[in-house]
């Protein structure tokens, strides 16, 4: 029975890749983490700070460029995420759509998933997969399963993505392997190697992100620097 098991997880995780690869195809993809927040006694309670408000101003002004073309904006449910995701898109007119497991607080974040953010917090997910390999490959599969369930619903144009530091490197990392353009296997080879070492080595800092494209990937900056020391992880801050 488990055997039947993994390999029905393995057939799932396949028919999520393919649908998240028929959504995204041809389009760009923008990975934002939410802004600088303030504590709160439940994690999905926490808000954005005056930092954090203008972080996104910031970012929308530096990255002006980048939000042409965007035409959809997919956030995790809660008011940090939903919040900068309305101050870096409201000026476009989108609507955005609240995606439930873009939420790390799940019932598929396992204890070993929250032994690992304690142990790694804030670092570049390369830190994360060479300390616990693997334990984190479940939120991935989730979160892209996720973001392909919204196929349907997406319009033409670019993707806006806002999620929570170091989960949203892992969903990168997933869109990486579903935008990979169409040529020979070595030319994939490379460009997989090169887009995912942006993904892997980047210490996502509040309000910065990503964007992926079959062009490649780089990374986008904040112009106001993140204090990493102020909290140690997420779950820091309830």
């Amino acid at each position: 029975q488990p055997h039947n098991h993994c390999i029905d997880c393995h057939l799932l995780s396949l028919a999520a890749m393919a649908t998240l690869k028929a959504a995204l195809s041809g389009r760009r993809v923008i990975l934002l983490r939410h802004g600088n927040t303030a504590k709160a006694e439940v994690d999905a309670e926490r808000e954005l700070t005056e930092k954090g408000r203008g972080q996104c101003e910031k970012f929308r002004e530096a990255w002006n460029d980048v939000f042409k073309g965007i035409s959809n904006v997919l956030a995790s449910p809660v008011k940090r995420t939903m919040g900068t995701a309305e101050l870096v898109a409201g000026p476009l007119g989108l609507k955005i759509s609240p995606v439930e497991d873009l939420y790390f607080v799940k019932p598929w974040r396992t204890a070993e998933m929250k032994a690992a953010d304690a142990d790694c917090g804030y670092a570049p997910v390369r830190t994360y997969i060479e300390r616990h390999p693997g334990v984190h490959d479940k939120a991935a599969e989730v979160m892209a399963a996720a973001v392909a369930s919204t196929a349907e619903d997406l319009v033409d144009g670019d993707v806006l993505i806002v999620g929570h530091a170091g989960y949203l490197s892992f969903l990168a990392l997933k869109v990486v392997e579903a935008l990979v353009p169409e040529s020979g296997e070595a030319e994939q080879a490379t460009w997989l190697e090169v887009a995912k070492t942006v993904v892997l080595d980047a210490n996502v800092g509040e309000v910065c992100g990503f964007e992926i494209s079959p062009a490649g990937a780089r990374y986008l900056p904040n112009p106001e620097s993140t204090d990493f020391a102020a909290a140690k992880s997420n779950d820091a801050f309830v």
